[in-house]
């Protein structure tokens, strides 16, 4: 009999803000913190840039009382995937940006904060000044991920040659479709990302690059 082809996954793209590869996938940054959250009694997680909710629900699925924030409204989508994947109320959605973060979660603490594949869509400054109120309102750990500058997408970036506070930036015209990337960026050196994170206040635990370029790390207090 012969073998049906194998499908390869279908990845979508929402308000120009990139392949939201958490609907299909798990990496190993997003296997990092589902083992963390799955050890803890009751953890509360801020999921920044959730985008259509594929790592919310994961993390709901552990126990994890989620809190998930997006630019693009996904509020349906996050009621049929709650239905779904069967945690009714879980996870929460708040529709809006997260420069705005202290008006959408209103005082609210968490135990640790989730934030992949967001970061580079800010402005250093605003990164910095994000990155210091999220140390202020989470007990314990961060998961972050962002773009990096020896990434595929770097390539042709006209951001290269100038310092991390003034780049902003669109990626080359040819990548803005490949990773469907339409809004400005500012990719990161790994050096750079982890003095970042150093002076708003995290210890780096562990800081790595992916093989497509991307850097991620586990932060803590």
């Amino acid at each position: 009999m012969k073998k049906k082809p194998i499908s390869k996954p279908t990845y979508i793209s929402f308000n120009g803000h990139g392949i939201d590869v958490a609907l299909n996938r798990a990496d190993d940054l997003d296997r990092l913190s589902l083992e963390h959250f799955s050890q803890k009694n009751a953890p509360r997680v801020l999921d920044l840039g959730c985008g259509a909710g594929g790592h919310s629900m994961r993390m709901s699925k552990t126990g994890t009382n989620v809190l998930a924030v997006d630019v693009h409204d996904f509020s349906e989508v996050f009621l049929q995937l709650q239905e779904q994947v069967g945690v009714q109320g879980q996870p929460k959605f708040i529709y809006g940006d997260i420069r705005n973060l202290p008006e959408l979660i209103d005082g609210r603490t968490f135990t640790d904060t989730y934030m992949q594949r967001t970061l580079h869509y800010l402005r250093y400054t605003e990164a910095l000044s994000l990155l210091e109120y999220l140390f202020n309102i989470t007990d314990d750990k961060l998961f972050i991920s962002t773009m990096g500058i020896a990434s595929e997408a770097g390539k042709g970036y006209s951001g290269n040659n100038l310092n991390i506070k003034d780049r902003f930036t669109a990626l080359s015209v040819d990548n803005r479709e490949k990773f469907s990337i339409k809004e400005p960026v500012c990719l990161y050196k790994k050096d750079e990302f982890v003095e970042l994170l150093n002076n708003s206040g995290w210890r780096v635990e562990k800081c790595w690059q992916s093989a497509f370029g991307n850097i991620k790390a586990v932060c803590a207090h």
